[in-house]
């Protein structure tokens, strides 16, 4: 391996780094927002009933999974353009993206405007996301290749995200209280300081990640012929494909999916959940999630040393036992509902946050080892098509999600624009925020026993892919070496190191047999 790419990949990351990094999802508090009111706020003050919206959001997500692969080929391919080699291959996807993103989620909040508009104006936001994500997850593997570091980045990341989480639940209740929380004109005002603050926080991020130097793993091509649209999207169709075959990231995507979803499904419904069967005030929204955020930085530092320590799946075990007690014991509260019932919610949510919070930093931590995996077979490093296809089957999932959302509430007769719902709709938000969950729980649990991608078996696979990269023959692989290549890859050892098609189809060459 050259040096200088030796020295990028190995160093320690700069402590402010860490924190630049942690700040994009700071600025992720823009989707709080669209996660956590956004139905709400077309359902109450645009007027648009619970199918059209649900219908809206389907639409924006699907859309975004189908360009997210796409987002993630560019940018692997990027250094074959002098956009790419001047910004860099990830970095120029951001210079796109960031401005796109903040424009228009400021406008989809303004009202008064025809409900057409809205599908329009929520799209964009919904296509630039997903090309901001799939980037942002690749430099976990592009900035180094050591596993504390790694586990470290994404430390950073989830702290981002639940200072992101206080600073909203604290600010909207501020809101809510200075200028009322029953009229258009807060949220707008709420949507205009958080679009600035994902500004600032986005600008940060950009200047603070650096991208692993150029080298023949991250050349994925070369380009020897003209461009053809039409053998480009076979490429991309090739490479969502490949990704598939991947025996580590189909087991990591169970789980992934699996984590996502519940999450996904009690952040919809959460508004409607405490309003509507709880019976508490919109304020308890907030307040509940920014306690739970404040608690979920501790447990946060609690994860980051037992994951270390045990493995990702263990990490992914624990949190999914403590959320499953955590949803059966917020079944038990609102089918009895005792008294103190705001405060006995607002313990449920901190001791919902220890779970969330151990299955997101499990699942974070064990996607930095996927392309390393991906590198033991193609002899290339792909970041980029792994983020794109998990993001497009995160959204494809969540998307569906939301439709059959949508459906059920609107076959039990919700009503738009009011302050109670019929005995119907309230039994089926308690099934929808708390059995769902449970189950998805379950799944990801059984899962996580068949995922063998442990610190123990990435340090072995690494160490064979720095021999292999120094030029070493696979001829003098050792027992135990190949044994862990082909466990985690789902290929025979001889058919690794670019000796398949996984990059390819048109083209299977052999590097050393």
């Amino acid at each position: 391996m050259d040096n200088k790419i030796s020295s990028v990949i190995n160093k320690k990351v700069p402590l402010k780094t860490k924190i630049g990094f942690g700040a994009y999802q700071v600025s992720m508090i823009t989707d709080l927002m669209i996660t956590g009111w956004q139905m709400y706020y077309f359902t109450t003050f645009i007027g648009m009933t619970i199918l059209n919206v649900t219908l809206l959001t389907t639409i924006g997500k699907v859309a975004g999974a189908v360009l997210t692969p796409i987002y993630g080929y560019i940018s692997d391919h990027l250094y074959q353009t002098k956009f790419g080699k001047r910004f860099g291959r990830r970095k120029a996807v951001m210079l796109i993206g960031i401005p796109l993103k903040l424009i228009f989620f400021m406008l989809m909040w303004i009202p008064g405007l025809p409900i057409g508009t809205y599908f329009v104006l929520f799209l964009i936001p919904q296509l630039m996301t997903p090309m901001l994500t799939t980037v942002q997850l690749t430099f976990l593997s592009e900035m180094t290749e050591n596993s504390q570091e790694r586990a470290q980045l994404a430390g950073s990341n989830q702290v981002g995200g639940a200072i992101a989480g206080v600073f909203f639940a604290v600010f909207t209740t501020f809101l809510f209280k200075a200028l009322g929380q029953n009229t258009a004109r807060t949220f707008v005002i709420a949507a205009l300081i958080y679009d600035v603050i994902a500004f600032i926080c986005l600008v940060i991020f950009y200047r603070s990640v650096y991208e692993r130097p150029i080298d023949e793993s991250t050349i994925l091509k070369e380009k020897t012929e003209k461009p053809s649209i039409g053998k480009d999207l076979v490429s991309i169709f090739w490479d969502f494909l490949s990704a598939m075959r991947l025996k580590s990231f189909v087991l990591y995507l169970g789980m992934y999916v699996c984590e996502q979803m519940f999450r996904s499904l009690r952040g919809t419904i959460n508004t409607y959940f405490i309003i509507f069967v709880l019976l508490l005030s919109p304020a308890t929204v907030t307040t509940s999630t920014g306690i739970g955020f404040v608690f979920g930085l501790m447990f946060l530092s609690f994860y980051i040393w037992y994951t270390a320590k045990t493995n990702g799946p263990k990490s992914y075990r624990l949190g999914a036992y403590s959320s499953i007690v955590v949803f059966a014991i917020v079944f038990i509260l609102a089918i009895t509902r005792p008294p103190h019932l705001a405060m006995w919610f607002t313990i449920m949510i901190i001791a919902m946050n220890f779970g969330i919070t151990g299955v997101v930093n499990s699942t974070q931590f064990i996607f930095t080892f996927i392309p390393d995996v991906d590198e033991m077979v193609t002899a290339k490093r792909r970041e980029g098509q792994y983020s794109g296809v998990q993001n497009t089957l995160d959204t494809i999932f969540t998307a569906l999600e939301t439709i059959i959302i949508g459906a059920v509430l609107t076959a039990t007769g919700f009503v738009e624009k009011s302050s109670s719902q019929n005995p119907e709709t309230v039994k089926w938000l308690l099934i929808l925020y708390t059995c769902v969950p449970i189950v998805l729980c379950i799944f990801g649990i059984i899962i996580s026993h068949f995922f063998k991608l442990t610190v123990q078996n990435h340090k072995i696979l690494m160490t064979e892919v720095e021999r292999l990269r120094a030029g070493g023959s696979m001829k003098d692989v050792t027992p135990e070496a190949r044994q862990v290549v082909e466990e985690l890859t789902g290929f025979k050892y001889e058919d690794c190191w670019g000796n398949n098609n996984m990059v390819d189809i048109a083209n299977r060459k052999g590097k050393d047999k």
